[in-house]
């Protein structure tokens, strides 16, 4: 592709972590999921010490979303919509003797649909994702959880991130009575992007999400969230040509369904509240857990 080459980053982390991107190293507005903007209620309130089966818990996740690329803050898009379907196999265990702590080990695989503004479209796998995560529970109301992700970048070409990249975070739940909040944040080391004759410098990410729920019954669990993105700038590398950083702050609302005790269902809207040289997100989700 020539220098309008858009790329899609498709990544996943626990208990439910997404990131997105499309980039137009031609000054066009990029694009792209807020990293962890897939997380909803309890995504953070894990079991720990005598709570975890002796061989453990397997989980299996499901987050899709679709999202109107059509509208910027600044200049243009360079694509009209987005559908990601991202994948997450998650075992938790314990170690004896670490009554307040719990551990996972989880790897992710999606599929990804891009359609661009000149009505291109890009359909195939996405990147894959590796990571491990550990969380201590002080209080029977409170856990803190810190996690690594390794992106692997196996996606089809045209949806593949084409770098190596680290993510660190730490995140949050607290919960009492019907209340429940979870909450994150971390920073996404970006390696160097390589294809098609194309080079360059990455900005590495910052990012920060919370989500706020109450549980009146079952299936009535309405939830707010905010997520928050600020990308750094980067370099095109054979032209020294500057890819400007973007930062986006966006909102959330939606509800959590307990369809049994093994899976439960999230679905919600999120749009815009501020942002620059980016896209403005406009999509809808859908989160699925499934225990077994």
């Amino acid at each position: 592709m020539s220098l309008l080459l858009r790329k899609v980053s498709f990544a996943l982390a626990a208990m439910a972590l997404v990131t997105v991107g499309l980039t137009g190293f031609a000054c066009k507005a990029e694009a792209g999921i807020i990293p962890y903007s897939v997380i909803g209620p309890h995504e953070y309130q894990l079991p720990v010490g005598k709570e975890i089966p002796e061989n453990g818990l397997n989980l299996l996740l499901s987050y899709n979303t679709w999202r109107d690329e059509s509208a910027a803050y600044d200049g243009e898009s360079g694509t009209r919509s987005l559908f990601a379907n991202v994948n997450k196999f998650v075992h938790i265990f314990n170690i004896d003797g670490l009554d307040n702590a719990g551990f996972l080990w989880e790897g992710v695989l999606g599929f990804g649909s891009v359609k661009t503004k000149d009505n291109q479209s890009f359909t195939g796998m996405i990147d894959g994702q590796t990571g491990l995560v550990a969380w201590h529970k002080p209080t029977k109301n409170w856990t803190n959880v810190i996690e690594y992700w390794l992106y692997l970048p196996i996606g089809d070409n045209e949806l593949s991130g084409h770098s190596w990249n680290h993510s660190i975070a730490y995140m949050t739940n607290y919960n009492v009575g019907g209340f429940t909040f979870d909450g994150d944040f971390g920073y996404k080391l970006m390696g160097d992007y390589k294809n098609n004759g194309v080079e360059a410098e990455q900005g590495n990410v910052f990012f920060a999400n919370a989500v706020f729920a109450y549980k009146f019954m079952k299936q009535l669990e309405p939830f707010f969230k905010l997520d928050f993105q600020s990308t750094e700038s980067g370099k095109n590398k054979l032209t020294g040509q500057k890819i400007s950083g973007q930062h986006e702050l966006a909102w959330g609302l939606g509800n959590q369904f307990t369809i049994t005790d093994r899976l439960n269902l999230a679905l919600w809207y999120e749009g815009p509240l501020d942002g620059r040289n980016t896209t403005k997100t406009n999509a809808g989700y859908a989160r699925f857990i499934w225990t077994f």
